[in-house]
């Protein structure tokens, strides 16, 4: 039988700290207080309206929303006059709405 070669193993004299830190750019100084910021219900019905009112919205659009109790992304399918309805037949209330992209 054929005798194989030894396999070479470096050996590790330091400490290895991989992933020990983590960098989190979201909470820099000017984002620390995002949930303080006040929000304008104007500009937000501003917003949902350029989106109804663009040329590309023809049927849905997928927005990530941010309300006062979660903060997702959205199929939009129809706009009335309090809410939006997702392609799912939810309804998220404008009046909870603190941020849309």
């Amino acid at each position: 039988m054929k005798k194989l070669p030894e396999i070479f193993v470096n050996k590790i004299n330091k400490k290895i700290s991989h992933n020990e830190e983590v960098y989190y750019s979201y909470m820099d100084n000017d984002n620390k207080n995002i949930e303080e910021k006040k929000y304008d219900f104007n500009e937000i019905q501003n917003k949902i309206n350029d989106i109804f009112r663009s040329n590309d919205f023809i049927y849905k659009k997928k927005l990530h929303i941010k309300t006062t109790y979660s903060e997702n992304d959205y199929v939009i399918i129809s706009k009335s006059y309090d809410y939006l309805l997702t392609i799912d037949g939810n309804k998220i209330m404008i009046k909870d709405i603190l941020e849309i992209y």
